[in-house]
């Protein structure tokens, strides 16, 4: 057989980066639109279809969708850290390797979490184990924590935890992505989240919080549909702050070297 002339594929990283955030940002508007008007305003009167496209559920497009990004940034913080470590010249890059496979297996561990659900179900476990049994002390710390506290338990339990390796994350990301501007966009990213746990907070409430903060009587609506907005308005804030970290890490790591090369032979 002749052999064929070699195949050449030159491809501009911020052509990739751009067009890809426009396409991820316009199927996430997507998202939304169907869940807002085929599911809630029941543009379809099929139940399968309003569930598949509802935003809340588990099972639903918006919960795949999400859970995949979040492990394709892990992804590619993981393919940063074999690129550090190939260029490791001393014991420095190699706790830089690591850094970047600690911040990758986090939101790897976000992506599994977010399609089973695995902090708000942990977050039950909790509450059932230690504050809800009859047979438990009643006087601790984490005890008169949890009675004050008036959102959804696993706020209280991961909180803590989330906020830790979110400041770390601040701090390593300060010091290794490589322009400033990439560190300013992180904050953007991170305050979506930020925002976005914030709405999961207030839907967490006794359930008339809408009606006291005065939203149901200015939008002249009622309290479901206002809860119901207000999580697909947060589950578009996740969405959009994963789809910021996604462009940023893949910038990054573009910038690692000047040029990448992938060669795919054939000979035996």
């Amino acid at each position: 057989m002749e052999q064929k002339q070699q195949l050449n594929l030159i491809l501009r990283s911020d052509l990739i980066t751009r067009r890809l955030f426009w396409c991820l940002l316009g199927f996430e508007l997507f998202i939304v639109f169907l869940d807002v008007f085929v599911n809630h305003y029941n543009w379809s009167s099929v139940g399968a279809i309003r569930r598949m496209v509802n935003i809340t559920r588990e099972d639903s497009l918006s919960n795949w969708f999400s859970s995949l990004q979040a492990i394709v940034v892990g992804a590619v913080l993981w393919l940063t850290s074999v690129g550090v470590n190939a260029q490791m010249r001393d014991n420095y890059y190699k706790w830089k390797s690591y850094g970047w496979a600690g911040i990758g297996s986090f939101f790897i561990y976000l992506g599994i979490d977010d399609a089973i659900k695995f902090h708000e179900r942990m977050g039950t476990a909790f509450k059932v184990l230690f504050f809800d049994n009859d047979d438990t002390f009643g006087t601790g710390v984490l005890v008169r924590a949890y009675d004050a506290f008036p959102s959804y338990t696993w706020q209280l339990v991961f909180g803590p935890v989330f906020v830790s390796i979110g400041i770390f994350m601040i701090w390593f990301l300060w010091k290794e992505l490589s322009s400033r501007k990439l560190w300013y966009w992180f904050l953007v990213g991170i305050s979506l989240y930020a925002v976005a746990v914030g709405l999961d907070f207030v839907e967490g409430l006794d359930g008339s919080q809408y009606e006291e903060m005065g939203i149901t009587d200015f939008f002249s609506t009622s309290n479901h549909r206002i809860r119901h907005m207000s999580k697909a308005l947060e589950e578009f804030l996740e969405m959009l702050g994963t789809t910021i970290f996604l462009i940023i890490f893949l910038k990054n790591i573009f910038r690692l070297s000047g040029e990448w090369r992938i060669h795919i032979t054939n000979n035996t």
